[in-house]
């Protein structure tokens, strides 16, 4: 059955067939020439794949990151953002990647994330003298720092598809995430030093600093709630993205009185767009899954390469740039609920906790983010500073 899969998967793919729905045709497909199981099994295991309560966190979570993104939250952070750090050589550049890791800490999207720093910060860098390749550049790589920081949307679908806790998913994200979002800005003083970008910025006063803070603070506490209440027990993911729908709209509709029903119903709209997606590649994937699960492929493969004697930290090289290919042609989404199941059992075997793992699986499948063919954010960022994407991938 797993060649007829993958044989089907890969020229449905080639035909230009959209992942979710090749996984779909490809599962079907598998299933009608094998004969064992009744493709009514389809329709059970796409509606198994999303009868999961912590999936309801995910659209609360875009919905979140939506409102976020249309509203003055996001520039509330970034103006705090360039208070902090936009006095660094490379101030620009540190202030994006900041507000990626505020940001992130609302919407849990990399996506979102593009959209919203992109826009407000772009135009202002190339006002500085930043050249569009790098000014997309660095939002771009910023922007994945969301898929690690809690809220993580991937998180909670490879807890769901594993079974682990998606709190504890969240707290062993934030340390990496926090790390990425440091070395970022490593690489963007260096670029600056050798491009010799000028500083433009003096250091904020404390007064400067001070009223900032105030203008983000509501802002800052949504991101902090939502950590710490997942992080402490108090809430589940879900429940904590309920909270946070209703925080955010009180913040936006009475507080700041940037929304009005009108938006707030066309922002329903995207999100619940923006869910069919993620959750449609659930449910087809969930399917393929379970034929792969049937074959009993991830016993094969623990069995096969335990039977090298690899080295543990060989085996760790060869699973990272296995992901890394895969993020190239593969949403993180899917590739997440392919392959979770399949390579997991392998980094068991090597002390590798599922936490653990799931860590190195978002940081790797969302470097296909950055990448072409498929990388999302790449042709979002490259959209938005209007660079072509051949000069954008030599820099």
């Amino acid at each position: 059955m797993i060649i007829i899969l993958a044989i089907s998967f890969i020229i449905l793919i080639f035909l230009g067939i959209p992942i979710a729905l090749s996984l779909g045709i490809a599962s079907w497909i598998t299933l009608s020439i094998d004969g064992r199981y009744p493709l009514e099994m389809i329709a059970h295991k796409m509606a198994n794949g999303v009868n999961s309560f912590p999936l309801v966190a995910v659209p609360l979570f875009i919905l979140v990151g939506s409102l976020a993104s249309k509203t003055s939250i996001a520039k509330r952070l970034v103006i705090f953002s360039n208070a902090l750090v936009g006095h660094i050589r490379g101030g620009l550049g540190h202030v994006n990647v900041l507000a990626s890791m505020f940001f992130g800490g609302i919407s849990g999207a990399a996506v979102a994330d593009t959209a919203s720093i992109g826009s407000l910060l772009i135009p202002s860098m190339e006002k500085e003298g930043y050249s569009p390749e790098d000014s997309a550049a660095i939002t771009i790589c910023s922007s994945t720092i969301g898929i690690l920081i809690p809220p993580s949307i991937p998180m909670v679908i490879y807890g769901v598809t594993i079974g682990v806790s998606i709190g504890k998913l969240f707290i062993g994200g934030l340390i990496p995430g926090i790390l990425v979002g440091l070395l970022q800005m490593i690489a963007v003083y260096l670029v600056s030093k050798k491009k010799n970008y000028v500083i433009r910025q003096k250091r904020a006063s404390r007064g400067e600093l001070w009223s900032s803070f105030k203008q983000s603070f509501l802002s800052l506490l949504l991101p902090l709630f939502l950590l710490g209440s997942i992080s402490f027990g108090i809430t589940t993911a879900t429940e904590a993205g309920v909270i946070g729908v209703i925080y955010i709209l009180v913040l936006c509709g009475l507080v700041y009185k940037e929304l009005n029903l009108k938006e707030l119903f066309q922002m329903l709209i995207e999100s619940a767009i923006n869910t069919a997606i993620p959750l449609f590649l659930v449910s087809t994937a969930s399917v393929t899954a379970w034929i792969i699960s049937m074959e009993r492929i991830p016993d094969k493969l623990v069995v096969g390469i335990t039977s090298l004697n690899l080295h543990p930290i060989i085996l760790m090289i060869v699973i990272n740039v296995f992901l890394l290919v895969v993020g190239m042609f593969m949403d993180l989404i899917p590739a997440l609920i392919l392959f979770a199941p399949i390579l997991l059992p392998l980094a068991l075997e090597i002390g590798i906790t599922p936490v653990q793992f799931g860590v190195i699986m978002v940081v790797n499948l969302g470097i296909g983010l950055v990448t072409p063919p498929v990388g999302n954010c790449l042709f979002l960022g490259c959209s938005i500073a209007k660079v072509e994407i051949e000069r954008m991938i030599k820099v």
